[in-house]
């Protein structure tokens, strides 16, 4: 096809490595190494993905997808935590489409090459209405505020705050880039 790029990262069977986990289940990363260089990539998916961190010194992105945990590096894209191979596969298969078609829409994307991370827990905590009343499915508003700071939680998730319009605006603010 005429003016079609290639994509950045052409897809390769991860390698399943053990990863911490909760509970009395066996948790798995799926790494998969590149040939080619991704940095160029990073301030593209910067600027598009939820970011949990981005540290353009080490360099590394790690963001969130689909429920996956991504840590994307110069020559590594690893996506956990996988129950086993076919969900790593799958789940590294889908990160790969993701970083191409971002790869592939860069004209259209302004690159973000700036150094982020979500606030502490406790930072976010302090925003919250701190009733431990359990609705959101956490036991107590510092267990959401954790879950919020490792981006695994929204804040609309916790009922108080989402019928609190000044509130969660502040706690957006806190946490926007």
């Amino acid at each position: 096809m005429v003016g079609v790029a290639a994509p950045l990262l052409d897809y390769a069977e991860p390698v399943l490595e053990a990863s911490s986990c909760r509970r009395d289940r066996a948790c798995f990363k799926a790494r998969l190494e590149t040939a080619a260089d991704l940095s160029p990539l990073l301030p593209y998916a910067n600027a598009r993905v939820k970011v949990l961190t981005h540290d353009p010194e080490e360099p590394v992105l790690v963001f969130r997808h689909e429920g996956y945990r991504v840590a994307l590096r110069p020559h590594e894209v690893a996506v956990g935590v996988v129950a086993d191979l076919e969900e790593g596969r799958a789940a590294v298969r889908r990160v790969v489409d993701l970083l191409n078609d971002l790869w592939a829409r860069r004209n259209e994307i302004p690159p973000d090459p700036r150094p982020r991370s979500l606030p502490p827990a406790m930072e976010i905590y302090r925003l919250l209405p701190r009733t431990n009343c359990r609705e959101c499915g956490e036991p107590a508003c510092l267990a959401f505020a954790a879950k919020v700071a490792l981006g695994e939680a929204e804040p609309e998730d916790c009922p108080p705050l989402a019928a609190d319009a000044e509130g969660l605006a502040r706690l957006h603010r806190l946490l926007e880039p």
